[in-house]
């Protein structure tokens, strides 16, 4: 069968010859019709980050990365309730980049496709709960401000799942360097965007959300009760890291930052605000059970419009093509297309 090989940072082909997998007790065999390249993709086609937790390895020893797809079972192993052959299905797990994959039957990681919702949106759906949790982590109170500091998938993600949930918030900021990504923040829901490129970060959220009439630890602290910070850190980045300004960005005593982005490295952090101004920062990685089924219904419903967030197509060939699009700046989700006829 064909699959994306990823051999060393920057070195990564499709190999025509990979063994096709069997299907164990407890799995099912999927035939991929798309599978999207998320950030963690990115990292450790980069910079080698987190590889290990990042690739499905074969019986050759060939690494199969992506984790976020879609398809059609075709094989069911001793076992397996609830699921056959032609079923429509999302799978998460590695190895995705390729024509088949074995998926274990578990709700964290397959669940069945509505009729209504197409096999590339359907791939967008662990990104979707990974941000359906991150709201719930967030514990919003009416009136809120927020701030998602990121606004590729997940960012996105974040926003459109605060609008369908009619979360009763205030403001919506939307922080990126990419000016076509801040456009679709606003077409998705964000009722302001920032490019710290172009803008003060601080003074300019201030004007948006206000501030509050404290004087210690810090003079009219922006009135920002939650950051989602989505956007992780790469090496290349230059200025304070996300987190470190998501820390200065959110009000004092009870305010949070959700941290989910990704790391490529280790890096050096001023830890300072958090102490000073006692607030709390929440790690979240992944999604609770259930949350893969209520992305689903929310596209069903037409809650949400994932497609519009697909900004290129791939075929597997050409996945060096794919993952330099996805992380030129502009594109929001590049998806590999394994199985369709045509893109």
């Amino acid at each position: 069968m064909r699959a994306v090989v990823f051999h060393d940072p920057g070195h990564i082909e499709m190999n025509a010859q990979a063994t096709v997998p069997k299907v164990a007790p407890g799995e099912v065999l999927i035939r991929v019709e798309a599978c999207g390249i998320c950030g963690s993709d990115l990292h450790m086609y980069r910079a080698n980050a987190h590889r290990k937790e990042l690739v499905r390895v074969d019986p050759e020893g060939l690494e199969i990365p992506g984790h976020e797809f879609s398809g059609v079972i075709t094989a069911v192993g001793e076992g397996v309730v609830g699921y056959n052959i032609g079923e429509r299905v999302v799978g998460v797990g590695m190895g995705g980049m390729a024509d088949l994959v074995p998926v274990p039957v578990n709700p964290f990681q397959l669940v069945h496709i509505p009729d209504n919702v197409s096999f590339v949106a359907a791939a967008t759906t662990e990104p979707l709960a990974d941000g359906l949790q991150m709201i719930r982590k967030a514990d919003l109170k009416p009136g809120d401000n927020v701030v998602v500091f990121g606004v590729g998938i997940i960012g996105l993600g974040v926003i459109q799942a605060l609008k369908a949930l009619a979360i009763d918030i205030g403001k919506i900021v939307a922080i990126d360097v990419s000016d076509e990504r801040l456009a679709v923040a606003l077409e998705v829901g964000a009722t302001d965007t920032i490019n710290p490129r172009r803008q003060d970060l601080l003074s300019t959220a201030k004007a948006i959300c206000g501030f509050l009439p404290i004087s210690y630890p810090e003079i009219e602290p922006t009135d920002i009760s939650v950051v989602f910070e989505c956007a992780g850190y790469l090496k290349h980045m230059t200025g304070p890291v996300p987190l470190e300004s998501a820390l200065r960005l959110v009000r004092p005593a009870d305010g949070r930052v959700i941290c989910f982005g990704a790391y490529e490295d280790r890096l050096n952090i001023d830890l300072m605000p958090m102490i000073t101004k006692q607030i709390s920062l929440f790690g979240s990685n992944g999604y609770a059970a259930g949350d893969l089924s209520l992305a689903l219904q929310l596209m069903s419903e037409g809650e949400v419009d994932r497609e519009r967030l697909i900004s290129h197509q791939f075929a597997l060939a050409d996945v060096r093509e794919a993952f330099e699009a996805q992380g030129n700046g502009q594109a929001i989700k590049v998806m590999l297309i394994p199985n369709q006829v045509t893109l």
